[in-house]
């Protein structure tokens, strides 16, 4: 085909710029060509491939040989002449005012209409104020992590020539979180308040609406202590022992310590773990994960983040129901007073069950 076809011409479209209005064939491959991509040589339609073939030299794409006025529609300007548009402009330049979807003016600043570019929906902010990332929070708790277990090491080395076996391990048990727990706040709040010019409310530490959050604590952390208790059973069947780590094997030696060391084993268990997990997993990874992506995504990638930080394979499944039921607490609520009080109470009913009724 030589001639160009009507803009309103229902029929393929041009591969380079799909959204742009077709108005001509290469008379030589049959390629669809819009007024951007089409070259006239000789009073003949050819694509760019096709036109450097026939001429031995590239040129820049010219102006259609004519071209129809699309008909009068809400968005398009008036007919400059009897079924014609305004006239193109001089050769070697797209037409004035030829965009994508017919004759349009261009923006402010083109000679032309810009060739259209793919759409990509921008996903909504669900947590204001909490502009970090993803990579952010997964390489603070990868320095946090390293640095805490560097650390531990000396105080293992310090600890095992002084006290006994099951001291050194409740002592180790409460130094060590002690020093991941400062690493792990101190890069999180260096992240919000520093980097990013935030405040600590975009973390979730706020009192507004504190009482219905806990009401939500309290009523999800039995039934999580319950559903993880039946998760850890079956696991215990299918896989062996699920008590195979030094927190796991201190708790059951409860009876055998001093009440001091309880104290510091519920300390760390039931205060600064539940604190500082959640300022950490909730208040600052989950908005990052929220928002950019659905709801639901998001509870499960944080539910299995945290499981996989307690490096425990046979834990991982109620950790990760932990997590996830936290999540949906913070959403809700917005406020870490009741994810706190969840995990707190998951954690203590974990103790006394385990612990004190040595079950």
């Amino acid at each position: 085909m030589d001639t160009t076809c009507p803009p309103g011409a229902q029929g393929p479209q041009c591969s380079e710029h799909p959204s742009a209005q077709p108005v001509a064939r290469c008379v030589s491959c049959g390629r669809v060509l819009c007024a951007l991509c089409r070259f006239v040589y000789g009073n003949r339609n050819y694509c760019k491939t096709c036109h450097d073939q026939a001429v031995g030299a590239p040129q820049i794409a010219g102006p259609p040989a004519h071209y129809h006025q699309p008909p009068v529609q809400p968005g398009y300007p008036p007919p400059g002449g009897p079924g014609y548009g305004p006239p193109p402009g001089s050769y070697g330049q797209p037409p004035g005012g030829y965009g994508p979807y017919g004759w349009q003016q261009p923006p402010p600043g083109y000679p032309y209409y810009p060739p259209p570019q793919a759409y990509r929906r921008q996903h909504e902010v669900v947590f204001e104020n909490a502009p970090w990332g993803v990579g952010e929070a997964v390489i603070i708790f990868i320095i946090a992590y390293i640095a805490a277990s560097i650390v531990s090491l000396g105080i293992y080395a310090v600890l095992k020539s002084r006290y006994s076996t099951s001291t050194t391990a409740f002592l180790l048990i409460f130094f060590s979180s002690v020093v991941l727990y400062t690493f792990l706040l101190g890069g999180t709040f260096y992240s919000v308040i520093v980097r990013h010019k935030s405040n600590v409310q975009a973390l979730g530490l706020r009192f507004a609406g504190s009482g219905k959050a806990i009401a939500w604590g309290f009523a999800l952390g039995v039934p999580l202590f319950v559903a993880a208790i039946a998760v850890a059973w079956i696991s215990e069947k299918i896989f062996g022992p699920t008590n195979t780590d030094v927190i796991s094997q201190s708790v059951t030696k409860l009876s055998s310590v001093s009440p001091g060391l309880i104290a510091l084993l519920v300390i760390t268990l039931v205060l600064l773990a539940p604190v500082c997990e959640e300022i950490f997993f909730r208040g600052y990874l989950y908005p990052a994960l929220r928002n950019r992506m659905s709801r639901t995504p998001a509870m499960v990638l944080n539910g299995a983040l945290f499981a996989a930080a307690h490096f425990e394979l046979i834990g991982f499944l109620p950790r990760f129901l932990l997590g996830w039921a936290l999540c949906w607490i913070y959403e809700r609520n917005r406020t870490l007073t009741g994810s706190i009080t969840g995990h707190a109470l998951y954690n203590g009913l974990i103790l006394l069950l385990s612990g004190v009724l040595g079950l």
